[in-house]
């Protein structure tokens, strides 16, 4: 199946999308380590449970695809008989709200752990896939972060795949933040290793992604004394679109998600859709 992009779709990363492509890349991860991964070291999908909401504006809104409003008519208004307003009379008919239903149900993040099978399954590195809602302020990105700190504070090594461009990263400290805005890039894969952490400083490796680049290759790092197993992320999204339903899911037609592109970067969007025959 065409796959349209020479790197990430921006098209997956809309709200009715991207839980099936979260899904999914995740198991196309596991399956490409494990196919790479020396013994005793073995790749498994795992899933934590979210609520998918979020704080924004002063208002707590749910972000998951079916929430449904229902909004009652509104009745006109009657003008009062002769035009004038009768003063300090309390009303006593309840006016309409506006109904709201929304998916409370909790849904599944799904990551990837790296274990070691000859040493009690332990966690060797831990592959986090950003979710829309760990980038917002709420529940869900408060147990990241926590999830993050604790990972940091052991000894497991951890990478955190950013494919999303809307909301803020995940980064933990201010400098990470400002160095990343310099790179005014898309996406972001952010690489620590846990042989890199002291008490007073913290190494990161930073991969910043354009649109229009091709995803990296990447290292994953194992125990001490092992080599790092390369992971080629363009391969991965490139498995799990061929096997998702995108093509016949997307319209190619319309804009990409929010946020918008610069002008420079939707005519090269334009222009590639219109190469690969999914715009005229």
């Amino acid at each position: 199946m065409l796959y349209p992009f020479v790197g990430m779709d921006p098209y997956l990363e809309a709200p009715a999308i991207w839980p099936d492509f979260h899904e999914r890349v995740s198991v196309e991860l596991s399956g490409e380590l494990n196919e790479s991964l020396p013994p005793p070291y073995y790749a498994i999908v795992e899933k934590r449970t979210e609520l998918g909401i979020i704080f924004e504006a002063g208002a707590t809104r749910h972000i998951v695809p079916d929430t449904l409003v229902v909004r009652p008519p509104i009745s006109p208004v009657s003008a009062l008989e002769g035009g004038v307003m009768v003063a300090d009379q309390p009303r006593i008919e309840i006016a309409q709200g506006v109904q709201l239903r929304a998916q409370t149900e909790p849904f599944f993040h799904p990551f990837v752990e790296i274990r070691d099978a000859a040493h009690g399954h332990k966690l060797v590195t831990l592959i986090e896939i950003v979710s829309p809602s760990n980038k917002r302020a709420g529940p869900d990105r408060r147990a990241y972060e926590a999830k993050q700190r604790e990972v940091l504070e052991s000894d497991a090594h951890m990478i955190e795949l950013d494919l999303l461009r809307a909301g803020r990263r995940l980064l933990p400290y201010p400098e990470l933040d400002e160095a990343v805005y310099r790179f005014a890039c898309d996406y972001l894969v952010v690489l620590n290793r846990s042989n890199l952490r002291q008490d007073t400083w913290i190494d990161y490796t930073l991969y910043p992604i354009d649109v229009r680049e091709i995803l990296p290759v990447i290292p994953v790092p194992l125990g001490q004394g092992d080599s790092d197993v390369a992971l080629d992320l363009q391969t991965v999204a490139q498995r799990a679109y061929r096997r998702g339903p995108y093509l016949r899911a997307i319209d190619y037609t319309q804009p990409p998600p929010e946020p918008a592109f610069s002008p420079e970067k939707v005519e090269w969007i334009n222009a590639r859709l219109r190469a690969v025959k999914l715009r005229v």
